[in-house]
């Protein structure tokens, strides 16, 4: 029995040994041949058209890694703006090399401006990231002061730092006068306003209506608010009877 005790003993001896043999052998024999692969310096891609980043990649035996974009004023949309490994890191041949790209400047919506005044435009755009460009003086029937139009058009989307134009208006000309409202109003009501504001009742136009009192002012040429030179005339539709 010890006989047969001291056997066993022995072969697993022997098979712990020659574990650890095969062990020692793979460990540092097979696996550095096997893993082995020469330290290169990584190039720098940083500042490079990404077709031209992965072909300098892979010519130096790298495997190019496309992240993503970022939006990032410095960089022209589609170049590298970061790169991991970064350049000249000295790493092992034919690692990934991964990389983001330029999205270019942040698009956001151009406010509407119009209607604001100057400085009120100023600090609205500001808050978007947007810049006044040229700004013109013009003549118009907004108050002085106040934006009359914008260059672009409000709503679309455009990159941040984009220059915005603006036509600001100086004030209605000298001897204007804003056409008041003479819808609904009677042709007697009618002719008092306009000689109260320095107006007077141009051609008559009469159209039939059989839901509205006769002689009622339906509409009006110019409509009001606009702008129009002293003792000019406005033209009114008013109704009349139906006839049966």
């Amino acid at each position: 029995m010890k006989t047969k005790i001291k056997k066993i003993s022995i072969y697993s001896l022997a098979i712990i040994v020659l574990l650890l043999i095969i062990f020692f052998i793979f460990n540092n024999l097979f696996m550095p041949w096997y893993v082995y692969a020469p330290e290169v310096k990584v190039p720098n891609i940083v500042g490079k058209h990404k077709s031209e980043a992965a072909r300098i990649l892979e010519n130096n035996k790298f495997i190019p890694v496309e992240e993503g974009a970022k939006y990032d004023s410095k960089f022209p949309k589609d170049y590298v703006i970061f790169q991991k490994p970064g350049g000249n890191s000295i790493v092992k041949e034919g690692r990934r090399v991964y990389y983001f790209i330029s999205g270019g400047n942040a698009l956001v919506k151009l406010p509407n401006v119009v209607g604001k005044t100057l400085r009120d435009a100023k600090i609205t755009l500001e808050r978007v990231g947007m810049e006044i460009g040229d700004t013109i003086k013009v003549r118009s029937e907004f108050p002085a002061d106040l934006v009359v139009e914008q260059s672009p058009r409000a709503g679309i989307e455009i990159p941040k730092g984009t220059t915005i134009s603006l036509k600001v208006s100086v004030g209605p000309q000298i001897g204007m006068i804003r056409v008041p409202n003479l819808i609904a109003k009677s042709v007697t009501a009618a002719e008092r306003i306009l000689r109260e504001n320095s107006l007077k009742l141009g051609k008559k136009i009469y159209q039939p209506s059989s839901n509205l009192l006769p002689n009622t002012i339906i509409d009006q040429i110019p409509t009001q608010g606009k702008l129009v030179s002293v003792g000019d005339s406005v033209d009114v539709v008013i109704t009349k009877s139906v006839s049966r």
